[in-house]
């Protein structure tokens, strides 16, 4: 087998728009599996909210959560790989935020596996929603929570009106860009990790828990924040589906999420 590990973002390549999994992708991945293929998911959600579906896939080994931050042992649910942002910096960040986009944005923290903001609003529950994962609401703003709490983040998320999202994003990398990986993972989702934080750089992780070669890995993803483990890869490709970042950045472009894209890929390609 030419590529010995697949590497998949859930939402929006896995995950179709109507938050299902099909049973053409999920025959299709086991079928690579049977073949001695290594599957991992590599997204950007929270563990709770990754493992049903990796159970789902029958996986039993890694999975890649919070754009890389943290890389998880599915066996143990223990956290095996981990880059956070320090709380003094995360509140420098919700800071920033709070005075320059405070009424575009609404600010999310991740800490401990847990979803967390300041009080619901109609955008944090359609993502809660979305994700399966209930809020945890502190009812003071998100800097000061951090800074009373002495938390390191996981992740930091703004829920953004979409319009503006590429402007912040540029702006967030001019003022923190040597100490943050900042991008976009949807069309009103911008997300902070460590600098140290990629889904690429997990991926090189695992590559090397296992002998498997950079030319051996094939990468599949719809998003900005899946453009490194794309460019990583021996194969990377973009979802038909995926944003223009993304797709510049690819070797291929195969189907969309909503027609089996992932699916056709592994038949297509990967085993033949």
């Amino acid at each position: 087998m030419k590529y010995k590990m697949l590497v998949c973002d859930f939402d929006g390549t896995l995950y179709t728009d109507d938050f299902k999994v099909t049973k053409e992708t999920l025959d299709a991945v086991e079928k690579y599996k049977a073949q001695g293929g290594k599957f991992v998911i590599a997204t950007g959600r929270l563990y709770q909210a990754i493992k049903p579906f990796a159970e789902l896939f029958k996986l039993t080994d890694e999975v890649v959560t919070y754009q890389g931050s943290g890389v998880y042992d599915l066996k143990t649910d223990s956290i095996i790989l981990s880059n956070e942002i320090e709380s003094e910096l995360a509140v420098e960040i919700y800071q920033y935020m709070y005075k320059t986009y405070g009424e575009i944005t609404s600010p999310i923290l991740f800490y401990e596996d847990k979803c967390i903001v300041e009080e619901e609003n109609e955008f944090n529950k359609i993502f809660s929603q979305i994700v399966k994962v209930p809020l945890t609401c502190v009812n003071k703003q998100l800097d000061v929570y951090v800074s009373e709490n002495k938390i390191n983040a996981r992740k930091i998320l703004f829920l953004a009106v979409e319009k503006f999202i590429r402007h912040i994003i540029s702006d967030l990398i001019d003022k923190f860009g040597d100490k943050l990986n900042v991008n976009q993972s949807s069309k009103a989702l911008l997300e902070c990790v460590n600098i140290n934080a990629s889904k690429g750089n997990a991926v090189k992780w695992i590559a090397e828990r296992y002998g498997i070669k950079q030319e051996e890995i094939c990468a599949i993803g719809d998003s900005e924040n899946d453009n490194s483990m794309i460019e990583y890869a021996g194969l990377g490709i973009a979802m038909g589906n995926a944003m223009d970042v993304t797709k510049a950045v690819a070797n291929y472009v195969c189907d969309t999420n909503n027609n089996n894209g992932v699916a056709k890929v592994i038949e297509e390609i990967l085993l033949k």
